[in-house]
């Protein structure tokens, strides 16, 4: 009986999640960090509905224990350990407003302290060379024929410029779909975190290499797929496919380091705000909630300045 409680529970919890407007992938780990964290309180003789009821104290001290446990694990980072506080504490938030506790502890639970860290970004000329060598991912595939290679080409070519030249999070990308792009005004609008909408910009140039895919993309599909990106099986590209297109050409590329969608991400705020950007319309065109967020970059920029500052010897 205990287990179908708590199976309800952590349903109610997820569906909590998905009335909040967090991505799938964020409510798909925020379920499995509870999973996790009930079967540690299993082996204290409780369930997620007991330990609800029991003081403050003794909750924390409970989550102190886990954390503890968790330190213990291999490649445990303190950044790791705070994604699943992230979910614990949005749980204990959760069954507060579901009046499954009388009191709210998610303000109590303290997150671990983690090293600052700047957003990496890349410089244009190694990003040049990671788009002019998109063909290497396709070349070497005998199965392929030579119109889905030209469009895996074409698609992939896109994707890149796409990601670094609007600076949308990979999730957002691929939900792009035709008819929310604005071929008149250069603009496109896209579904955040939050469900939340906003328009982003995009240049001529990106404009051309869109009108390019599009000519080719209807020869492929047919007009009942919406969606601006695909796969070779004509259905939305997802965004594990577009992490193992960026991780195959890096290799390939690269060697020395990786290039991720989330770096030309960084990129395109770094060089906006190099190129005179004020920072709020940066905020705007990344979509972030906080302008604390934004300003992150602002440290980037000034490490580029330093970077350049070549005076010691004038």
């Amino acid at each position: 009986m205990l287990m179908n409680v708590k199976i309800d529970v952590i349903e109610d919890f997820k569906y909590y999640l998905i009335s909040k407007g967090l991505s799938t992938r964020t409510i798909k780990e925020y379920v499995l960090d509870i999973l996790k964290f009930n079967k540690f309180i299993e082996n204290q003789n409780l369930d997620l509905n007991s330990l609800l009821k029991l003081p403050e104290d003794n909750i924390l001290k409970i989550i102190q224990k886990y954390i503890s446990i968790l330190k213990l694990e291999k490649e445990q980072s303190n950044r790791g350990i705070n994604r699943k506080l992230s979910a614990i504490k949005k749980f204990f938030l959760f069954a507060f407003k579901s009046k499954l506790t009388n009191s709210n502890i998610s303000n109590l639970i303290e997150m671990l302290k983690t090293p600052k860290s700047l957003p990496k970004a890349i410089n244009i000329t190694d990003l040049k060379q990671f788009i002019s060598n998109v063909d290497l991912i396709t070349d070497g595939n005998k199965k392929l024929s030579t119109f889905k290679k030209n469009f895996l080409k074409i698609r992939n070519k896109l994707i890149i410029n796409f990601l670094f030249f609007t600076g949308v999070r990979i999730s957002e990308l691929v939900n792009i779909k035709i008819n929310e792009i604005d071929f008149e005004n250069n603009t496109i609008k896209v579904l955040g975190k939050g469900n939340k909408e906003r328009i982003v910009i995009f240049s001529k140039e990106l404009k051309n290499l869109i009108n390019e895919y599009l000519d080719i993309r209807k020869d492929f599909v047919d007009k009942n797929n919406n969606y601006l990106f695909i796969s070779l099986r004509k259905k939305k590209i997802t965004s594990r496919m577009i992490q193992i297109l960026f991780k195959k050409l890096s290799k390939l590329v690269l060697k020395s380091f990786s290039i991720t969608p989330h770096v030309l991400r960084h990129t395109f705020a770094t060089v906006m705000l190099n190129n005179g950007a004020d920072i709020v319309t940066i905020k705007e065109l990344l979509g972030h909630s906080s302008l604390s967020t934004t300003q992150i970059y602002t440290k980037v920029s000034i490490e580029h300045l330093k970077e350049n500052y070549k005076l010691d010897n004038v």
